[in-house]
C-alpha cells in the first residue's frame, strides 16, 4: 500500500505534471488561445503564492503554528490546477457530459494526490487543503470561462505530453526534486545556514 501512495504522489510532482500539461495544451493554442492564456496566468500566480509561502517558512520561519502550516502543498496545488482542466479538455472532445465526468475524475485524482502527501507525512492537513483550494480556484476560473463550442484535447496529445515530460524529468535529473531547489533559494535569500523545519514551528506546543 505504501508503494501505491508513493506512486500517486509522484504523478503530482511539478517536474512531471507541469511540462506535461504545457506540451498537451500546446495542441489547444490555435483554437483556444484565450483559454490557454487564462490558465497559464492563473497557474503562474498560484505557483508564485506557493513559492512565496515556502520561502517565507524555510528561510525565515514564518508559518502558522495554530494550523500547523509551513507553506501550501505544491503537489496539491499543481494537481488541482491541472488535472481537472485536462479531464475537461479530454471529455469535451466527445460531449459536455463527458467533459463534466472528466473534470470530476481530475478533481478526484487531485484530492487523492493530496491524501498521498498526508499518508507520506510530507504535509499537514492544512497545507494540503489550502493547496487544493488554490489550485481549484485556477481550474474553476478556466473551466467557467471555457467556450461553449466543443473543442478539447485528444488522449494522444495528453499521453505525448506525459511521455516527453517523464523522459526529460527522470533521465536528465532523476534525483532532482522541486523542493530541493526551493530550499536552496530560501537559504540564498535569507542568508541562513539551515532551513527552518516543522519542529521549529511546533516548538511552543511541547
Amino acid at each position: 500500500m505504501h508503494s501505491f501512495w508513493v506512486f500517486l504522489s509522484a504523478v503530482g510532482e511539478s517536474r512531471l505534471l507541469v511540462p506535461a500539461a504545457v506540451v498537451a495544451t500546446l495542441f489547444l493554442v490555435a483554437s483556444e488561445r484565450a483559454t490557454v492564456f487564462k490558465w497559464a496566468c492563473g497557474f503562474g500566480i498560484a505557483a508564485l503564492v506557493v513559492l512565496v509561502s515556502k520561502l517565507a517558512f524555510l528561510g525565515w520561519g514564518y508559518g502558522w503554528e495554530a494550523i500547523d502550516f509551513t507553506g501550501f502543498s505544491g503537489h496539491a496545488m499543481v494537481s488541482a490546477a491541472i488535472y481537472p482542466v485536462l479531464g475537461y479538455a479530454l471529455g469535451n472532445v466527445h460531449s459536455e457530459r463527458a467533459a463534466r465526468w472528466g473534470t470530476a475524475a481530475g478533481a478526484l485524482l487531485a484530492i487523492a494526490i493530496g491524501v498521498s502527501r498526508l499518508y507520506l507525512h510530507a504535509h499537514s492537513p492544512s497545507e494540503v487543503i489550502l493547496g487544493l483550494l488554490v489550485g481549484g480556484i485556477v481550474s474553476s476560473v478556466v473551466l467557467l470561462k471555457w467556450p461553449a463550442h466543443r473543442t478539447g484535447l485528444r488522449a494522444g496529445a495528453v499521453l505525448l505530453g506525459f511521455l516527453l515530460s517523464a523522459a526529460a524529468s527522470y533521465t536528465i535529473a532523476p534525483k532532482m526534486r522541486t523542493n530541493d531547489l526551493v530550499v536552496v533559494m530560501a537559504l540564498k535569500l535569507s542568508g541562513s545556514a539551515q532551513p527552518y523545519t516543522r519542529e521549529a514551528l511546533n516548538w511552543n506546543r511541547r
